[in-house]
């Protein structure tokens, strides 16, 4: 084999935030950009799975929060938004809740006062509400006719079996029917003055001038309790199945357990993932992409969470692809749990990942996620800088016993999407092909 020629990187360098932490408890954390043209302030909630008694409410409040303030209506919200040349988005997942706000420095105090309003004070207007409820309803059609996203769901369910994280954040149709606007203010209310809060800002920001905003209009935002999230357990390999709608691919999910970024085995993890998957040269992709031409992508990365991390591959093919296609990817997997990565492929792992960071931070939006991942996983400052020097030391033989107890295909769960009876029969030399439905299909 012709070795990649190495082209040595600079060293990777990401400000660190400085923290604060300010009135009932919220966390404060700054990254002043030197060279940036705009500032993003974000503040979020730590949340848990019992943080929301019905699923769905979580997505709905957090829509909410974009729906008008005690001061403004929707429209006058909004028009403010505009007239700053501002973006403002809401959002939520199985662990937090928050709104961001985006913005050119010269309106920095403005934007801190929109997004104050927002999570402080938000309206909860019953008609905004209906709407934002028959909006979200009208989406689910379009989700299950996606197989896709059918594929990533059906995932989920075998990845975290009997565990809240298998369902949905955003509900269906008869979870989102069961939700008031009462349901929404009171959660709502828990959440913010009993859960802990951040408040993330960065870019061209004057650091004594925000924090001096913050502490003026946070001072009674959250608290300094903690909230705790079920264990997530291992699951067993299984298999299972959905019908594809309107598509005469199959999509397929491939993946198991793997480390969580805070573990001493992520960073040999996330170049495993990366060298067998994670870019346009790696093994999969070549594999079944340009020398086998039976699918346009193949890719497979790491997710996951404080508590837990999760490898997850994604392709899709024909359905008389599909045996052959089945077959390369086990014996793939199983020679990657057997036969260590070559020193080439390391280093082509290694350069993408460098890549790959080097173009998150070059934007403050890039920055921002970066740096509410550090805070969402209660991960050290300095983290990325870390876990690149320990990339940068990795070898064959030192990744290798992470190939052999996480990359076990004696471990894979496999979630396959398209016409059954097709999807069952390819699946069946490798278990018990399970059909699962989801629940925004049993309506």
């Amino acid at each position: 084999m012709v070795l990649t020629h190495r082209v040595e990187l600079p060293p990777f360098y990401i400000s660190e935030p400085v923290q604060r932490t300010i009135g009932c408890g919220t966390r404060l954390y700054l990254v002043p950009v030197e060279h940036a043209t705009t500032i993003t302030i974000s503040a979020h909630a730590r949340t848990s799975t019992s943080s929301w008694p019905t699923s769905g409410l979580a997505h709905l409040t957090a829509a909410m929060l974009a729906r008008g303030t005690q001061p403004h209506t929707e429209q006058e919200f909004a028009t403010r938004v505009d007239i700053l040349g501002a973006s403002f988005q809401t959002g939520s997942t199985h662990e937090s809740i928050g709104a961001s706000i985006t913005g050119l420095p010269e309106t920095s105090d403005e934007l801190l006062t929109l997004l104050a309003e927002s999570i402080l004070e938000p309206r909860f207007d019953s008609t905004e509400f209906e709407k934002a409820k028959t909006r979200h309803l009208a989406s689910f059609p379009l989700l299950l006719a996606d197989s896709s996203y059918r594929a990533r769901r059906i995932f989920h369910k075998l990845r975290f079996p009997g565990h809240p994280y298998n369902l949905p954040t955003h509900g269906w149709p008869s979870s989102i029917s069961s939700i008031t606007v009462e349901d929404v203010r009171n959660s709502y209310d828990t959440i913010l003055h009993t859960h802990p809060w951040h408040v993330v800002a960065i870019g061209a920001l004057d650091a004594e001038r925000v924090v001096s905003i913050v502490e003026e209009r946070f001072s009674n935002l959250g608290s300094f309790l903690e909230v705790t999230t079920p264990c997530v357990l291992e699951p067993s390999p299984a298999i299972g199945i959905g019908q594809g709608i309107k598509t005469e691919q199959v999509e397929l999910r491939l993946g198991h357990t793997a480390p969580p970024p805070g573990s001493d085995d992520y960073p040999a993890a996330l170049l495993i993932a990366t060298a067998f998957a994670g870019h346009f040269r790696s093994r999969i992709n070549l594999l079944v992409r340009e020398h086998e031409g039976m699918t346009y992508g193949a890719y497979g990365g790491l997710t996951g969470g404080k508590h837990h991390g999760t490898f997850v591959l994604s392709t899709s093919t024909t359905p008389g692809n599909l045996p052959r296609m089945l077959s390369l990817l086990h014996t793939e997997w199983d020679r990657l749990a057997h036969q260590p990565l070559s020193k080439d492929e390391l280093h082509q792992a290694r350069q993408s990942i460098y890549s790959t960071l080097w173009r998150s931070i070059e934007t403050p939006d890039g920055l921002a996620a970066l740096t509410l991942e550090l805070v969402a996983n209660d991960l050290p400052a300095d983290y990325y800088s870390r876990l690149l020097s320990r990339i940068d030391q990795l070898t064959p033989e030192a990744v290798f016993p992470v190939q052999q107890h996480v990359f076990n295909p004696s471990h894979l769960l496999i979630a396959a999407v398209g016409g059954l009876e097709d999807v069952a029969k390819a699946l069946e030399p490798y278990g018990s092909p399970q059909h699962i439905m989801l629940e925004e299909e049993q309506q």
